[in-house]
């Protein structure tokens, strides 16, 4: 009885850490989606959306491997000398992803992609890696010290300051919604820096000891999971990259503006469950797992449905009363698209299930199948293409099969999970 309490106590205290980094993200993103309408309507166009997207899905693959996913193993270890020499050896990661984006940003150019033709790219590319891998080891390490209320915070204003900044950036033109989002990255990681510098200053400096010991412990990380990231967020950047290679500008930025809209709402979710979820996976016992999972799974199911369902009460003509008619197309695809998010958002904020299990080779195999079906769609478009470039009803298509491959894959994984914790139960 006294284990059930304490157990039952330990979970109310995650849903209250994790209501808690939701109230503060919704604040952040609550900023996004008031200032959007915003910045598309006075600020910035359809093609500096497409600007956005594309450097959106370049950091955000650069971002996924650039720490080998040493933000991730630092939760797990209470050893203050241990996370320590984690955070050193993800830190060392850092920079050499940073030095690797540089160099794409200065190739691309050079290539005759289209992707070379956005304004200071060269520039925003290496910045935003680089923030980005230095707010996951921040995250990692105030998760690992249950700071939730500090991490809420830091993200709060780091959003709400990002999003000031692209409207005071507007006179640069395109580029100006890039650094916006960059200097609000930056923000959250100079507040983060500051929140963790007691801690950090009183845990034992890392030494070329400590530091290979740590990673021996943290390798699988870097085997698996780091791999497993690469893959799921090129699957997921490839649609974005081959439209703005081969479809219009015009088209492209719609589309970029109409997933930043509904990633706003689900990242919201997936961040602050995911955060709480891999760390009070501790708390329960293994044969309460899949029944936990199950609730957790049908839960965000059920609530990203609802949420998703609003798109079809909202008239087409609001759309261009407000942004213009620049923006007309952009609730249809909305719809199109919104779907395969319900269980985009179960199965990404659950996701910490296969570390969890020591099943991070599953992750690996899924998402490697993940990025053939993907990418197997976007070759077969491309060789049945007429001319050098999609018209909108071709890009339409691939907009609705992208849809489909992405539904059916996100199902998919949550269904493996199912059988990765029938399988640890077994055993």
């Amino acid at each position: 009885m006294s284990e059930d309490l304490s157990t039952s106590h330990r979970l109310t205290r995650r849903l209250r850490d994790m209501l808690g980094l939701m109230s503060s993200a919704g604040l952040a993103q609550g900023a996004a989606v008031v200032a959007l309408p915003l910045l598309q309507r006075f600020c910035y166009g359809p093609v500096a959306f497409a600007d956005m997207a594309v450097y959106t899905q370049l950091a955000g693959i650069l971002g996924a491997v650039a720490t080998l996913r040493m933000d991730l193993a630092l939760v797990k270890h209470p050893e203050p000398s241990v996370a320590r020499a984690t955070f050193d050896n993800g830190l060392r990661a850092l920079l050499v992803t940073t030095g690797i984006s540089l160099v794409i940003a200065l190739l691309l150019p050079l290539s005759g992609s289209e992707m070379g033709q956005i304004q200071w790219l060269w520039c925003a590319l290496p910045l935003g890696v680089l923030g980005v891998g230095l707010n996951g080891l921040i995250s990692g390490w105030l998760t690992r010290a249950e700071r939730f209320g500090t991490m809420a915070a830091m993200r709060a204003g780091g959003g709400v300051t990002g999003e000031a900044l692209r409207f005071a950036a507007a006179p640069m033109g395109s580029i100006g919604l890039i650094a916006g989002r960059i200097a609000g990255q930056w923000c959250t990681v100079v507040w983060g820096l500051r929140a963790m510098a007691e801690a950090w200053s009183q845990a034992p400096k890392s030494t070329k000891a400590s530091r290979r010991a740590a990673w021996k412990q943290d390798r699988p990380y870097s085997w698996y999971t780091t791999p497993a990231n690469l893959l799921a967020m090129a699957a997921n950047g490839l649609f974005i990259l081959f439209l703005f290679e081969f479809g219009e500008g015009q088209f492209v930025g719609v589309v970029g503006a109409g997933m930043a809209y509904l990633t706003v709402a689900a990242g919201l979710v997936i961040r602050s469950v995911n955060d709480v979820f891999f760390k009070h996976l501790d708390d329960i016992p293994s044969h309460r797992l899949l029944r936990h999972y199950a609730g957790w799974s049908l839960g965000l199911i059920a609530l990203s449905t609802m949420g998703i369902a609003v798109l079809w009460g909202i008239p087409d003509a609001w759309v261009t009363q407000v942004l213009g008619n620049a923006w007309r197309d952009m609730l249809p695809i909305m719809r199109i698209l919104a779907p395969w998010m319900v269980p985009w958002i179960a199965a990404s904020a659950l996701s910490g299930i296969f570390p969890h299990l020591g099943r991070q080779s599953w992750t690996l195999a899924l998402d490697a199948l993940h990025l053939m079906m993907v990418g197997g769609l976007l070759w077969s478009v491309r060789v049945a293409m007429p001319g050098a470039t999609l018209d909108q009803s071709g890009a339409l298509q691939l907009v609705r099969e992208y849809t489909l491959v992405q539904g059916v894959f996100y199902a998919l994984a949550i269904g493996v999970a199912f059988i990765a914790m029938a399988q640890a139960r077994r055993q």
